[in-house]
């Protein structure tokens, strides 16, 4: 993107209000000619956080914290400074203003998004006038969707005909190409046709407002797909995007909660009904990087799913995403709706504020880790018991929030009804039998010429090297899942050490990427082995062993493992020596050799 006007950032804050701005995101209360509300940044009751709608202007008095609009949105959402300042022209209807001086790093994103604005115009416009729009419209009746609704969330109508978007845009060519790319027109037997057919259409809004995708929901039941979203484009993520938040942040007055969904629908009856922080995921299970954009909106995020076996199935699965990235302040709640119920047709039998009593009510995600883990045992005999245990204890691992790991161990002890001590005792031992067990799990690869903890035998598949090479590849993938976690390990020092080892490649150009970007991510650190499956593999299953150490704590750990795969290179060097010495004297001279480099040390 070109760089925003300068102009445009001087007189945002007379285009704005930093009250209105922060009051959707703190509960401000009238203080004097300002507004307090306790401070977000270092946490407290005391109403610390002082808005001055003047200046507009915020500081708090107790952490010194203070700044603008803008630096109020970074430092609260985790916010770049553009995504900041597009953050807050989207809240407030703002057009943003860029400098015609540069150009956009890449012409063809901003031309992807452009032409999907486009597209979006074209299906409005024919659920307005076509011929065929009776179908859309009373289905959108039907469901209870007002004009004002469908307004909000730009719904369209994707006509029945097998061209009618293609013919629409195939006057310029770039277009077509462009279309094609995102995925909307497709190409068969019998040429290009228009990829949604005859579908209400839910244009797909990335967090800033810019349309990057479509849903469509088929009319006919009978349809092998009731639902379709567009293919992944290079403007387009399913497993970053999630449906609603713009307008969750846009029509929400504050975001102390957020309610995800299954689907369009119930996004949409839900902000009918007047619920509108409520989002939903395009089609595939919660991921991490759902979870790291609703944690920069929200502080409680509940999960809704129906209470059938698939719903819970579904819940369970979200669960287990979300435990490896609980953190301080953050709450997690599952709300499971009645049999043969979903948000759209619940809100509606009952009302809003019941629906809302629901969400108040929703299971901490603490009870429903437990409860679950309960049914997939006989609790009421001791072998039951025994295997909650193990269950539990694999899944409080993945735990890296400290207080919270040790309050799960609390209630793990409560509900099996043993001291805390004995169960602290289990859980330290069992979680030390799955890292050993998953640190002394071999990378393997498929690239013979990088293989760093294998030999070769070309008459069988990949087979061990020598068993005194098993503490070398232990400590090596210790060091690797601690690097992963902790990239600031990487330093000068640090690589030279490691080059001296044997078969360290891997962990070598892990910390190469990570001298090279200091900001890296754990996804950009692996990326360049998915040529190498089985490396691949191997390394994303280190990123989830992620060590419950602090920083200091993970340095300390990583140089331990260092010195000891060190000494135990030098020590298997020197029983080579020394069983090739083929007689007294050479065995002596070896002797003398090693003494020798034990004085120097």
């Amino acid at each position: 993107m070109p760089y925003i006007s300068e102009n445009f950032l001087n007189d945002l804050p007379n285009q704005i209000d930093i009250v209105d701005l922060i009051g959707k995101r703190l509960t401000l209360k009238k203080s004097g000619s300002g507004y307090r509300a306790p401070c977000p940044f270092h946490g407290g009751k005391n109403p610390n956080l002082a808005v001055n709608a003047q200046e507009q202007f915020y500081h708090c008095f107790k952490c010194g914290e203070s700044g603008n609009a803008i630096s109020f949105i970074q430092k609260y959402e985790n916010a770049s400074f553009v995504e900041a300042v597009e953050t807050i022209a989207s809240e407030f209807g703002l057009t943003i203003i860029y400098d015609k001086n540069t150009t956009p790093i890449d012409p063809s994103l901003e031309r992807y998004r452009l032409l999907s604005e486009k597209v979006g115009e074209f299906y409005r416009q024919q659920l307005k006038t076509s011929p065929a729009k009776a179908k859309a419209v009373n289905y959108a009746k039907k469901r209870g969707i007002s004009s004002e609704i469908a307004k909000r969330f730009a719904l369209g109508f994707a006509t029945p005909g097998n061209k009618d978007l293609l013919t629409h845009f195939e006057k310029t060519e770039q277009d077509v190409i462009d279309l094609k790319a995102l995925g909307l027109i497709k190409t068969g037997e019998y040429g290009d046709y228009d990829f949604f057919r005859d579908r209400l259409m839910f244009p797909i809004h990335n967090s800033k407002g810019y349309v990057v995708a479509f849903g469509g929901r088929a009319f006919d039941k009978n349809a092998k797909a009731k639902y379709l979203n567009s293919q992944e484009s290079p403007i387009f993520f399913k497993s970053k995007e999630l449906y609603g938040l713009h307008h969750a942040r846009k029509f929400s007055r504050t975001m102390d909660y957020i309610l995800v969904v299954e689907g369009y629908m119930d996004v949409v009856a839900l902000h009918q009904a007047g619920i509108t922080k409520v989002v939903a995921t395009l089609g595939t299970a919660t991921t991490p990087e759902h979870l790291q954009t609703l944690m920069r909106t929200t502080k409680t995020i509940v999960f809704c799913f129906d209470g059938d076996d698939a719903g819970r199935a579904a819940a369970w699965k979200a669960l287990k995403i979300t435990l490896p990235m609980i953190k301080a302040g953050l709450l997690i709640k599952f709300l499971f709706l009645p049999d043969g119920e979903d948000p759209d047709t619940l809100v509606k039998k009952e009302s809003a504020l019941s629906f809302e009593k629901r969400i108040e009510k929703a299971q901490p995600l603490s009870r429903f880790l437990f409860e679950h883990t309960k049914k997939e045992v006989d609790f009421n005999s001791i072998e039951g018991k025994t295997l909650f245990l193990e269950k539990v204890s694999v899944l409080i691992a993945q735990v890296t929030y400290d207080v919270y790991q040790q309050q799960l161990i609390d209630g793990v002890a409560n509900e099996v009804g043993q001291s805390v001590k004995q169960v602290q005792t289990i859980f330290d031992r069992r979680t030390e039998t799955l890292q050993v067990q998953a640190l002394q799990a071999p990378l393997e690869m498929n690239d013979e010429s990088a293989i760093p903890d294998y030999e070769i035998d070309h008459h069988t598949d990949f087979v061990p090297a020598k068993k005194e090479n098993n503490a070398t590849k232990t400590l090596m993938s210790k060091m690797i899942s601690l690097f992963l976690n902790y990239p600031s390990l990487a330093d000068s020092t640090v690589e030279v050490r490691v080059r001296n080892i044997d078969k360290s490649e891997v962990l070598l150009e892990l910390i190469h990427s990570a001298e090279i970007d200091e900001d890296i991510t754990q996804e950009d650190l692996i990326k360049p082995f998915k040529p190498k499956s089985g490396v691949y593999k191997r390394l994303q299953e280190l990123c989830t062993l992620t060590p419950h150490l602090s920083e200091n704590q993970a340095r300390d750990e990583f140089q331990s493992a260092l010195n000891a795969a060190e000494k135990f290179q030098e020590s298997t060097k020197v029983k080579n020596l020394i069983s090739s010495a083929n007689t007294l004297e050479a065995q002596r001279k070896v002797m003398e050799g090693i003494q020798k480099s034990k004085v120097k040390k």
